[in-house]
């Protein structure tokens, strides 16, 4: 593969991230922004996966295992519009 070619796949799949929709909404009545920040903390820490080699360190999150944690904590997830 030239060089050109590869920087222009480069260049392709950081627009693709970019891109991305947002994607999720972490509710809890009465849950203060500290509290929050602390609970998506030890999610992201729980849903890391090590195997995964992403562009963006956001890719090695198991969005699945992500979104459990948080209705563990008691957190209403959803889909952001």
């Amino acid at each position: 593969m030239s060089r050109r070619a590869a920087t222009a796949r480069a260049a392709a799949a950081i627009c693709a991230a970019c891109a991305a929709p947002q994607g999720w909404v972490y509710e809890k009545k009465g849950a203060a922004p500290t509290r929050l920040d602390h609970d998506m903390a030890a999610c992201r820490q729980e849903a890391l996966d090590a195997k995964a080699f992403p562009i963006f360190s956001s890719g090695r999150i198991d969005r699945e295992v992500f979104n459990r944690c948080g209705e563990r904590k008691g957190y209403a997830v959803k889909r952001a519009e």
